[in-house]
């Protein structure tokens, strides 16, 4: 508990202030992007669906006119894309850095000289990390749950929660994911910039693939798994893709865990 307590410290204000600004952002962003495309009785504005049609943006994000002239659309817009991406810099930022920052900071000697296990130590950091990302998650959801309260009643509450929860299971992923890279290569020192470039590749894998029909090659981008207008048109998440994640989830935690026990800590 006391590892516990103090990784849960070091990066406490970076957790907080991504929670605080993620759900003002939903609060702002949400009521004004809705505003362009349907007005108040939540209808399509005229033209937004020829102007929207064939964009191949919107393509390439898997987001149809269709859903876009919805509120809970543009809502599924935002939390898939915008706030998706973000959340997995974050994510895989606090799971790199809970690692590289004590090769970085040399406290790795100090730390593994206290009587606490590997075992202990490495638990204690990954329960940190992924306290942080439920938390940003819990926020998001919280104010996307206001946010559409207040301005967009009588919404679909089951495809909000697939929309909303969508980019929060994909933070875990990405959370992961850098839980790994920092257990392997620890002495990474700009992180952020990692996380980022990860994202980007991640991103830009799921394009190539959409555009070239390379359907495998959408497992290994994440953004790609719960797309908005295929999980309101299939009425649910793509199981293959659900199994997946767990399955990275499992695998990607459990490797950091077998190296951080082995290898030499520096």
């Amino acid at each position: 508990m006391a590892v516990y307590k103090w990784e849960l410290k070091q990066t406490a204000g970076l957790a907080v202030s991504w929670a605080v600004a993620c759900a003002v952002l939903i609060l702002a962003l949400f009521p004004n992007f809705a505003s362009i495309v349907v007005d108040e009785s939540g209808a399509p504005k005229t033209g937004v669906l020829e102007s929207v049609t064939d964009n191949s943006f919107l393509q390439a994000v898997d987001v149809s006119a269709e859903f876009l002239a919805k509120p809970i659309g543009i809502y599924g817009f935002l939390a898939g894309w915008l706030f998706g991406l973000a959340f997995a810099v974050i994510s895989m930022h606090l799971g790199l850095s809970t690692h590289a920052k004590e090769s970085f900071f040399k406290s790795a000697d100090f730390l593994l000289t206290k009587p606490f296990s590997r075992d202990r130590i490495f638990m204690s950091k990954l329960l940190a990390a992924f306290s942080h990302v439920l938390a940003i998650g819990a926020a998001f959801w919280l104010a996307s749950l206001a946010a559409l309260s207040m301005f967009a009643p009588g919404f679909d509450f089951r495809l909000f929660m697939l929309l909303s929860c969508a980019p929060i299971l994909n933070m875990t992923l990405y959370l992961s994911i850098g839980i790994f890279a920092g257990v392997l290569w620890p002495k990474i020192k700009r992180t952020l910039l990692a996380s980022v470039l990860t994202m980007f590749v991640t991103v830009m894998i799921g394009t190539f693939a959409q555009v070239t029909g390379q359907d495998l090659l959408l497992f290994l981008s994440p953004p790609k798994f719960f797309g908005g207008s295929i999980v309101a048109a299939a009425g649910g998440y793509d199981m293959r893709f659900v199994a997946w994640l767990v399955f990275l989830d499992i695998a990607l935690v459990a490797s950091s865990f077998a190296i951080y026990r082995k290898k030499d800590i520096c």
